[in-house]
């Protein structure tokens, strides 16, 4: 493990062009998973991550992992109101760590800080999605204690 070698911390605006080369990445691993996508644009998605993190009306905020400088993982999150219980919740929207650095703890960190977030925000839940045709982050979760919500289906809608 070298994850003692990674240094987690609160992403900024500087760190953008850096999570949305990792986001590009992110995007092809789950087109090779299967996943249909159109290209990835690197310009437009940089100005929507600046646009909503960073704007009047700030819509998210990430963690940022490196090593010696260099960005080896991010972690995408936003807080929320989970009504079935009445408890706050965090939100993961995206966890990814690069490839070469898999295996070696640093999700497992990820994961750990953004509970530590959740509860210094009086959020009770770490709540995320896990896409089902991503077997292997799916048994990373459960292996954390993760428990799949079956009995509820994610549904989106454009605004």
């Amino acid at each position: 493990m070298v994850s003692e070698s990674v240094f987690i911390r609160i992403a900024n605006r500087n760190d953008m062009l850096a999570l949305v080369g990792m986001a590009e990445e992110f995007a092809n691993h789950l087109t090779v998973l299967g996943e249909e996508r159109s290209g990835f644009d690197t310009e437009a998605s940089l100005a929507q991550l600046l646009k909503h993190g960073f704007g009047d009306k700030p819509l998210f905020s990430a963690l940022l992992a490196e090593s010696k400088g260099k960005p080896v993982g991010y972690a995408i999150y936003n807080f929320g109101f989970w009504a079935d219980s009445f408890q706050g919740m965090i939100f993961m929207t995206d966890l990814f760590v690069r490839e070469e650095w898999r295996s070696k703890g640093i999700g497992k960190m990820m994961i750990k800080e953004l509970r530590q977030v959740g509860r210094e925000n009086d959020c009770d839940l770490l709540v995320w999605t896990v896409w089902a045709n991503n077997p292997s982050a799916q048994k990373f979760y459960k292996n954390l204690g993760a428990v799949a919500l079956n009995d509820e289906v994610f549904m989106k809608l454009d605004i």
